[in-house]
C-alpha cells in the first residue's frame, strides 16, 4: 500500500468516517487523485462508500469496513512484532478487552 492511501485510510478511521470532499482538502491532494485512492481502497474491500448530500450538494461519505487487505495480518504489525492491538480503533484497556481476549481464545496454536 503506498503512503498516501496508508494516510487516507488513517484519516477515514481516526475520524470513524469521512466525506470525500473532506479527504482531499485535509490531505492536500486534488479530487481526482483521491476519488482514484478510494477506488482502490473500495476494490480492495478496506472502505465503504455512501452517496450524501451535504450543503446542497452532492458527495460520498466514506467508512472504514474493518476488513483488512493483502494480509489478514498487515494491521497487525507493530515493528516486526505481531500486535493484535496495533490496528485496533478502539480505546480500550488491553487486559479488559473482550475482542483481544475473543482473538487470544481464537488462535490455532499447535503444540
Amino acid at each position: 500500500m503506498e503512503e498516501i492511501e496508508e494516510q487516507t485510510l488513517n484519516l477515514i478511521r481516526r475520524k470513524d468516517g469521512a466525506l470525500q470532499s473532506h479527504i482531499w482538502k485535509e490531505l492536500g491532494i486534488n479530487s481526482r487523485q483521491c476519488s482514484r485512492i478510494i477506488r482502490k481502497l473500495l476494490d480492495e474491500g478496506l472502505v465503504e462508500r455512501e452517496s450524501v448530500v451535504t450543503g446542497g450538494v452532492r458527495t460520498y461519505r466514506i467508512s472504514y469496513c474493518g476488513k483488512v487487505g493483502v494480509s489478514k495480518y498487515e494491521l497487525l504489525i507493530s515493528g516486526n512484532v505481531l500486535d493484535p492491538c496495533a490496528g485496533c480503533i478502539d480505546d480500550c484497556n488491553p487486559p479488559r478487552c473482550t475482542r483481544l481476549n475473543r482473538w487470544i481464545m481464537g488462535l490455532d496454536v499447535k503444540s
